[in-house]
């Protein structure tokens, strides 16, 4: 048996490389010139960065740590955010999700307490605001929420689902100040790229080739299963669906000392809407690089990049996908499986990657038996 896989992220490696294991041939075909996708790292001046943002690998699955660990993702790390907000023009940085006992020493603490006091037992409401109002007031929402949702999202944010607000945002009263609660957490010195190089050796990759629904037919004869990875409108040659991108604007700088690093935190969020910018990634507070420089990375919304899945209320571009699932399933003569982020219009983590990859290939090894 013979499998195409299309795309070198987490997913896609992770497919190809079960596949291998055990005895399947597979191309893995990939439109840039590198692997890692979505999550890949990179270096300016030898100085490791996050051409994508931050992405710190952290799952409670004990099979997914297994298996990065085999593949040299073993660096244990602990992952805090902080967030700029402005109070009466002044600057302070607290932790993200908030704490209860840092907002107490605010001066505006008796309008939260209050607005705290009259929220309901559980989050109520369909859509992102009237969901986030519920959680921690009108106040804190305003502070922490509003403005980087805004730059984000754009200035329709009550048409967005609030299925996804539940993922990364609460409001903490038990002093862990760590964004995840997942057993495990790593941070490889040199990011995510050599990770998935390791689950790709061995294994042969066609580079900076983009199959579509066009040129992918002289593949059909030769595989018997076609896995992709890559995002389906674009794959039909249509712009059907909506995505959020982000761009990142990296500075070098130099520094006197090998340990030193420019900002406060790896990851700093900026809610205000004074600040063009939605976050600062300095990895190297993350990599614990030792090297007389650090580059700090300015994270902006709006590209064209297909990074975020924009979840309306009406779900009405997750079923735009299902529709292109349909036209390609029989288009292909119901030879394709699709995987990862892309492909299902969904955002994940990493570790969500790798068990989707981990559910296609048991699915292409069933077949064969």
């Amino acid at each position: 048996m013979k499998v195409l896989i299309v795309g070198a992220g987490w997913t896609g490696a992770t497919v190809a490389n079960i596949l291998n294991q055990n005895g399947v041939e597979v191309l893995v075909v990939e439109k840039e010139n590198i692997v890692g996708g979505h999550s890949r790292s990179s270096t300016i001046k030898n100085v490791v960065w996050e051409p994508y943002g931050a992405h710190i690998f952290h799952t409670s699955n004990d099979k997914i740590a297994k298996f990065v660990n085999h593949h040299g993702m073993i660096r244990e790390y602990e992952h805090k955010v902080i967030t700029q907000i402005k109070i009466d023009q002044e600057e302070k940085y607290l932790s993200w999700p908030p704490q209860i006992e840092e907002l107490k020493k605010l001066p505006n603490w008796n309008i939260i307490e209050s607005e705290i006091s009259d929220l309901p037992s559980k989050p109520i409401g369909e859509n992102f605001v009237d969901y986030i109002v519920s959680m921690m007031g009108k106040t804190l929402y305003e502070m922490f929420i509003e403005g980087y949702s805004i730059k984000q999202w754009g200035e329709n944010l009550h048409q967005l689902s609030s299925s996804f607000a539940p993922k990364r945002i609460e409001l903490r009263s038990d002093g862990y100040t760590r964004l995840f609660r997942d057993k495990y957490e790593y941070f490889h010195p040199e990011g995510v790229t050599p990770i998935i190089q390791s689950l790709l050796s061995n294994i042969e990759i066609n580079f900076t080739e983009e199959l579509n629904i066009e040129n992918i037919s002289s593949y059909l004869t030769k595989f018997d299963h076609i896995v992709l990875t890559c995002p389906l409108d674009s794959f039909m040659g249509v712009e059907t669906l909506k995505w959020r991108g982000i761009g990142l604007e990296p500075k070098y700088y130099d520094l006197e000392h090998e340990s030193e690093v420019k900002t406060l935190n790896y990851v700093i969020n900026y809610p205000s809407l004074d600040v063009p910018y939605v976050r600062t990634v300095e990895t190297k507070h993350a990599t614990g690089q030792k090297i007389k420089g650090t580059v700090v990375a300015k994270e902006y919304t709006g590209t064209p990049e297909r990074h975020y899945p924009i979840v309306t209320t009406d779900n009405k571009y997750e079923k735009i996908n299902d529709q292109l699932k349909s036209t390609i399933s029989k288009e292909l003569h119901q030879k394709v499986s699709f995987a990862g982020r892309l492909a299902n219009y969904t955002y994940i983590n990493q570790d969500q990657a790798i068990s989707d990859g981990f559910h296609i290939a048991e699915k292409i090894l069933n077949i064969l038996k």
